[in-house]
């Protein structure tokens, strides 16, 4: 397994998981598989400055035959994205050693996980869309009020969504009026209280 971040490669038990190494040490090698073992699953870190889909070839380039990629600190909006493309594990930064240790054999095994919060607020969505007040917003401005209230910028809620940012700025005019909404700080709450994300996750 090759993992992200350092303090995440100590906290795996290496009596039952083998970190080969740290994600950015690999890609630095000048031949980063050249006597190295194939990792069966590379652990890394979501980045805000970075889509998934650039964040995931990134990874591609340096384990391109890994079959499992789990993808840690991710909110709601992003890890939808990561699992669409192709990640198999979303969890949680907090997760103990053994935690990490029963997440990374699995996914190994050919199996998913979802972290149980994470799943929570995504099936949450996929209800509260069909409801009052949310029925009222189109399938696109619904998108979009969660990734604003997860505090997404307009340029990286377009880029996700393959939408333009004009067709983003004319989705958060509509669904602030539709909703009786008037800023970033309003949405936040407002998403808050029907739980379409986690408190505390922007």
């Amino acid at each position: 397994m090759v993992v992200d971040l350092e303090s995440v490669t100590n906290r795996f038990d290496s009596a039952t998981l083998a970190a080969q190494g740290v994600l950015a040490d690999v890609a630095e090698s000048a031949a980063p598989v050249a006597g190295r073992q194939q990792p069966d699953v590379v652990w890394f870190a979501d980045r805000a400055e970075c889509g998934a889909m650039p964040r995931i070839a990134e990874i591609r380039a340096i384990a391109p035959d890994c079959p499992a990629l789990v993808v840690a600190g991710a909110c709601g909006s992003r890890a939808l994205a990561y699992l669409q493309a192709g990640v198999v594990g979303v969890a949680d930064f907090g997760s103990d050693h053994r935690r990490l240790a029963d997440i990374a054999h699995r996914v190994q095994g050919g199996g998913y996980y979802l972290d149980p919060d994470i799943a929570q607020v995504l099936a949450i969505r996929h209800v509260k869309r069909l409801l009052e007040p949310f029925s009222a917003l189109s399938s696109r401005e619904f998108d979009v009020f969660c990734m604003l209230a997860e505090g997404f910028a307009l340029q990286d809620i377009a880029e996700q969504l393959g939408i333009s940012r004009k067709t983003v700025s004319n989705c958060q005019t509509s669904l602030k009026l539709k909703l009786g909404l008037e800023d970033r700080s309003a949405m936040k709450k407002f998403a808050e209280s029907h739980g379409l994300i986690s408190a505390g996750s922007v």
